[in-house]
């Protein structure tokens, strides 16, 4: 009898574990499905593109190693699973960390360095997007145009130094624009120095 009892429960037993293992497949298939889905969806959203710079603008881009490598990065695009879209966001991101950093002296503007700052922050989104257990599409495909925007805007920005650069200053402006330059003249030094020379013009 008792081994009647024993043989019962055994045989229960095994079929509660095959049918958790058979729901436990049918779970996996359906996380699988879903995950294909979602790479499908995102492979097609995924394009990134980089104005064309004028020439000035291209011979300092191509001397900037750190944006040559990040603009590589973003004109590959993953080809096998959802993990590798999840491991190229965090290269972007790795990669755009160094931008502000390494940025041509030319280019070391508040409004350039506030544009990279804007796609750096876009960026880190995008990769907490992709590394959600459930990966939030409609975020991620509004995301990638507003990081095409910032790009585009940091060309721009990069052209209209360019521009100015190339307009003649007229007599006079550069000491004008020396006078107005309040970190220049908070130096205590030539501060002295011209409340000196004001007191014996007085």
């Amino acid at each position: 009898m008792k081994g009647f009892i024993v043989s019962i429960l055994v045989l229960t037993l095994g079929l509660f574990a095959c049918e958790n293992d058979s729901q436990q497949q049918l779970e996996a298939q359906k996380i699988a499905r879903k995950n294909e889905a979602v790479f499908k969806n995102i492979s097609k959203m995924w394009q990134f593109h980089f104005p064309n710079a004028r020439p000035e603008v291209k011979a300092t881009l191509n001397s900037w190693n750190e944006w040559r490598q990040f603009e590589i990065e973003m004109l590959q695009k993953p080809k096998s699973t959802l993990s590798a879209f999840q491991l190229k966001t965090k290269n972007l991101s790795s990669k755009a960390d160094t931008l502000a950093f390494t940025i041509p002296f030319e280019y070391k503007k508040p409004q350039v360095l506030s544009r990279i700052t804007t796609l750096n922050t876009k960026l880190k989104s995008l990769e907490t997007f992709m590394n959600l257990q459930v990966i939030p599409e409609q975020k991620v495909a509004k995301l990638i145009p507003e990081i095409n925007e910032e790009i585009k805007g940091l060309y721009n920005q990069w052209d209209e130094i360019i521009i100015k650069k190339a307009i003649p200053k007229e007599i006079g402006e550069e000491l004008m624009l020396q006078a107005l330059d309040t970190a220049r003249n908070a130096r205590p030094s030539q501060m002295n120095e011209k409340m000196e020379i004001s007191n014996k013009i007085k």
